[in-house]
């Protein structure tokens, strides 16, 4: 369809044919010419609307495609910022796990040194008990030894009194 209608309802109406000897009924020509400028305004009506309708169409269109590229990108950025949270998620995951690692490796480390000074210590205690029973044992044994001597000097004095 073109752009430009090349003859209007006006021209229509304001058409004069030359009358000629056994030429068309006058009246007939100007109903119909009539019936033809109301037909043609009334195209001409419904294309201006229709025109009119497409350039709204057409912004509509327009923009539902920004709109529609606007949501796709922030689709797009909410994507890419919930898959950089779950890194970060599991980054930060991994690193808790690997400090919680490294601090029981170290607990039990601790736990191991403690427990060698407590045995080492363990075994001097029971290195000085045995010592200090050996001691006493000794001790004990002088003063057995002792007592002996003295029921042995007594008994020879006894004997030597008697006597």
């Amino acid at each position: 369809m073109t752009d430009q209608v090349k003859v209007t309802p006006l021209d229509i109406q304001q058409k004069k044919f030359q009358i000629v000897f056994r030429g068309y009924d006058k009246s007939e020509v100007d109903m119909f010419l009539d019936l033809v400028r109301d037909e043609m305004e009334s195209l001409v009506r419904e294309i201006a609307e229709l025109r009119d309708f497409r350039m709204g169409y057409d912004d509509r269109v327009r923009e539902l495609n920004e709109r529609e590229e606007t949501v796709k990108n922030t689709m797009i950025m909410t994507q890419k910022l919930s898959e950089e949270s779950k890194e970060h998620s599991r980054k930060e995951a991994a690193l808790m796990i690997q400090e919680s690692e490294l601090k029981g490796q170290e607990i039990i480390m601790k736990a191991k040194q403690e427990k060698v000074r407590l045995e080492a210590e363990i075994q001097e205690l029971s290195r000085r008990r045995h010592h200090f029973l050996e001691d006493i044992k000794k001790v004990v044994q002088m003063h057995l030894e002792m007592v002996r001597y003295e029921e042995g000097a007594s008994d020879t004095r006894n004997e030597a009194t008697e006597k």
